[in-house]
């Protein structure tokens, strides 16, 4: 019994785990050393598949990802930020975007981790205290999750499976271009072959009648 009550709540804890990640949920991030509110989301699809749809999406709004400036070259910056980007659901305010997209190993197929927070501008970031701003913000992450990561994922595979089909269509139509040429081949030796040996019996001995 004791065992059973074990289970049982194992279970519930683990399915506790999945509900919590089943939308963004609000979190923090340490931005320019201070505590941001920040919303957290687990995604199923690889991190480059993620960090490609994001600079897809924002691309879109004509947005480009900041990049480092200055000589100095860092292995990677600690965000991905797009600023002045009016996105969907955020009734046309133009935000800054800060993303953090990790993976997290664990069995099985590894889990990608998002942290976004947003700002309108300098030391500006907006918290659940905000409730329209932020549940619009949730709207958006809400929308990044269930629905553009996903449509970036099937369009990467339809453009992936469209380069397939365009090379098995072209290695098709050689082989039939091939094929047409051996058959011409065939049946242009096979009319010489049966001219010459119509020529060779033409010119064989006849038998001598006794």
């Amino acid at each position: 019994m004791k065992t059973m009550k074990k289970l049982i709540t194992i279970c519930a804890l683990v399915l506790s785990c999945k509900a919590s990640y089943s939308q963004p949920g609000e979190s923090g991030i340490l931005v320019d050393s201070l505590n941001r509110s920040a919303l957290y989301m687990e995604v199923d699809v690889p991190e480059d598949d993620v960090k490609d749809a994001l600079d897809a999406y924002f691309k879109k709004l004509n947005i480009e990802k900041e990049k480092g400036k200055g000589f100095i070259i860092k292995k990677s910056l600690p965000f991905i930020t797009y600023k002045r980007a009016a996105v969907d659901s955020m009734a046309g305010q133009a935000m800054d975007y800060y993303f953090k997209v990790d993976t997290r190993k664990q069995k099985g197929p590894d889990v990608t981790t998002i942290y976004v927070a947003a700002s309108s501008g300098y030391n500006n970031f907006i918290s659940p205290q905000a409730t329209e701003q932020w549940n619009n913000f949730k709207k958006f992450a809400e929308f990044l999750r269930t629905n553009y990561f996903e449509q970036h994922r099937i369009n990467k595979n339809i453009e992936s499976l469209t380069k397939d089909l365009t090379k098995a269509n072209n290695k098709l139509k050689d082989l039939e271009e091939e094929r047409q040429k051996l058959q011409n081949t065939i049946a242009e030796k096979t009319t010489l072959l049966t001219s010459l040996q119509t020529q060779l019996t033409k010119l064989k001995p006849q038998a001598i009648k006794q």
